[in-house]
């Protein structure tokens, strides 16, 4: 005797699983280039993305620049990139669209002393960072004809650098090694208004309420316990110190008032003895917690980069996870964490993946409005959100392990039924599964019939054999062309006598 069972999915609010068998039906093993968020009862792909080197020069001019950090000006409505000459000095870059259309090389765009790339801010219609040894420079006015002001200010010696703010005074602060820089809204340069313990570099620094939290991990990383300090811009020291755990804090940021912070643990540590992981913590009060790990099955050659981008409600990073012990295959891009709204749990996705990217990874990502810019693969190449609505790269999602909560009976799989927004000429579905853990997908079948709302399957379309047996199901769906999947249903006969 067998009985009947069906699986329905029409929401992906849920994010990415705690565990592949938690029986959460809004939840997943894994999203690629999906938008799970603006529409949770759909997988909406993103657009594709497109090369953006080409200057008034030549189409991969900007390449040489090695650009690592993106401003979309309130001033100006340009977007400016941060790079280096051929010599290693600062190197200014900007589009005057950034949907659309060419870089180009301003003049009086280049510094005297080495890039130091993840600290570039705009403030007071100027750009600011650092750059040597111990110089602050800033480019402006944005407003008018900019020019270079190669020592705004000094400093101590810098060995490491974050992205700058403006906090709820009113004043910009620049963080280098364990020290902040106050910047006023006459351009005066202050030095080490906070010092922090000697044995910590800051990472990331955000606004909390009336509070800076300034995110640092150990200078030996990985070697100990990553610190959140909380200061009222005023006092001599810190307010509150948080213990953020072991591993490197790379992002914190605050999302409805949480702060919400980005742990590598071990990603590129033979310390980990093969069991790294990307960590997303919470605080609010009382202590930090853990509500998601992503571990990672070798190390990945490379620290999750400190550059983020917030909007929509959501904090966007990049990272690459192995999904091998051989270093083989490994899941790279921009991952969010956030919600919709209020109705919806926090969740975290892997949004956008970059299909151009060789195994030298993401080095940066920066953002104007809904368009992203990645820099990869180690050689100065910058892709950005395709300005037309093109989707050839292929956006995946893997759903979560069923055993349909009976996990000692064979089950066979009858039918899987996809459904998506009415299809449209070039849109495409191809439908997969794998059965007790098997290491390969099979594929059931493809579909791209137009104006079709539903794709049954019934069979493995290339053979013709019917559906395997098993005891634990999975499935893998790849949209190309923009196909918009709107749910899933799969009917299995249940064997009632366990095997």
């Amino acid at each position: 005797m067998s009985k009947i069972k069906e699986i329905k999915i029409n929401n992906f609010s849920g994010g990415i699983s705690d565990d592949p068998r938690e029986s959460t039906a809004s939840r997943f093993q894994l999203v690629k280039h999906f938008d799970c968020f603006s529409n949770p009862t759909r997988l909406t792909p993103y657009r594709s993305l497109e090369t953006d080197t080409e200057t008034s020069v030549s189409a991969i001019d900007l390449k040489q620049y090695i650009v690592k950090d993106f401003v979309y000006s309130s001033t100006s409505i340009k977007l400016y990139g941060l790079g280096k000459t051929s010599t290693g000095f600062t190197k200014i870059v900007q589009k005057a669209d950034a949907t659309s259309g060419m870089w180009t090389l301003p003049t009086s765009s280049e510094g005297n002393g080495a890039v130091q790339n993840g600290c570039f801010v705009e403030y007071k219609d100027y750009l600011w960072g650092f750059q040597g040894t111990t110089q602050v420079f800033k480019w402006g006015l944005l407003s008018g004809t900019p020019s270079i002001t190669n020592t705004a200010g000094t400093v101590g010696t810098i060995t490491s650098v974050a992205q700058g703010l403006i906090a709820k005074d009113d004043n910009l602060y620049l963080p280098y090694n364990n020290k902040l820089v106050r910047v006023s809204a006459a351009g005066t340069v202050t030095d080490a208004v906070l010092t922090l313990p000697t044995n910590f570099k800051i990472t990331s620094i955000c606004n909390f309420g009336n509070y800076l939290a300034i995110g640092c991990s150990p200078i030996s990383s990985y070697n100990g316990v990553s610190k959140v300090y909380l200061w009222n811009l005023t006092s001599p020291d810190v307010q509150e110190v948080l213990d953020w755990g072991e591993g490197e804090l790379r992002v914190l940021e605050t999302i409805e008032g949480i702060l919400v912070g980005i742990t590598d643990r071990y990603l590129n540590n033979a310390a980990g003895a093969g069991r790294g992981s990307m960590i997303i913590q919470i605080y609010s009060g009382g202590i930090p917690q853990v509500v998601k790990e992503v571990f990672t099955q070798a190390l990945t050659g490379k620290s999750i980069p400190l550059t983020k981008v917030v909007k929509n409600n959501r904090l966007f990073w990049s990272a690459k996870i192995m999904t091998n012990s051989a270093g083989t295959t490994y899941n790279e891009g921009i991952w969010s964490y956030g919600r919709k709204n209020v109705n919806y749990p926090f969740a975290l996705s892997l949004d956008i993946i970059d299909e151009n990217v060789n195994p030298n990874g993401i080095q940066a990502i920066g953002s104007a409005g809904n368009f992203f810019f990645i820099t990869h693969s180690n050689d100065g190449s910058i892709d950005k959100t395709n300005d037309s609505a093109v989707y050839t790269f292929t956006s995946v999602y893997e759903s979560q392990i069923f055993n349909l909560d009976e996990e000692d009976k064979d089950k066979t799989l009858l039918s899987l039924k996809v459904m998506f927004r009415k299809l449209v000429s070039g849109e495409s579905l191809t439908a997969k599964y794998r059965v007790d853990g098997e290491s390969s997908w099979t594929t059931i079948g493809t579909f791209s019939t137009a104006d079709a709302l539903s794709r049954t399957f019934m069979n493995i379309e290339a053979t013709g054999l019917q559906f395997a047996s098993g005891k634990e199901f999975e499935f893998r769906l790849e949209s190309t062309g923009g196909l918009e999947i709107t749910g899933i249903r799969a009917k299995f006969a249940v064997n009632d006598t366990p095997s």
